[in-house]
């Protein structure tokens, strides 16, 4: 049994991809039976991770009349309101924190755009030589 750390993270992730080679589209029970060998929780623990994740989405649902999200979680466990703040330290984290995933998401919207430009493309030569 492996507990559920970075360092193993590595060698799960490895195996949920050797596992995932053949499959477009796998669904969260097959990750979840995939990597259940590797893990053993304290129901405890499990408690406590559930109600940190309730605390996360409840925080993240406090937005502006403009439906802008007023908290951020910085890597301290602490929020910052970015309405009220006035340490440009905490701000500063807020905004690099943002533009990361920003930038992480905009990659990935661009792949899964060259992904359907290139189905488009494979499905008219296909239409037209047929």
């Amino acid at each position: 049994m492996i507990k559920g750390n970075k360092i193993n993270t590595k060698k799960i992730k490895e195996i949920v991809e050797e596992n995932l080679k053949h499959t477009e589209k796998p669904e969260i029970t097959d990750i979840v039976e995939i990597i259940r060998p590797f893990y053993a929780w304290k129901k405890e623990e499990l408690v406590e991770r559930e109600l940190r994740n309730k605390a996360r989405y409840i925080m993240s649902t406090f937005k502006d009349e403009q439906k802008v999200r007023t908290y951020f979680l910085d890597n301290d466990g602490v929020y910052i309101n970015v309405e009220k703040s006035s340490d440009l330290e905490d701000l500063d984290k807020v905004n690099r924190q943002l533009s990361k995933k920003y930038s992480g998401l905009s990659a990935s919207i661009e792949k899964v755009r060259r992904r359907i430009s290139g189905v488009i493309t494979q499905y008219t030569q296909y239409k037209v030589n047929y």
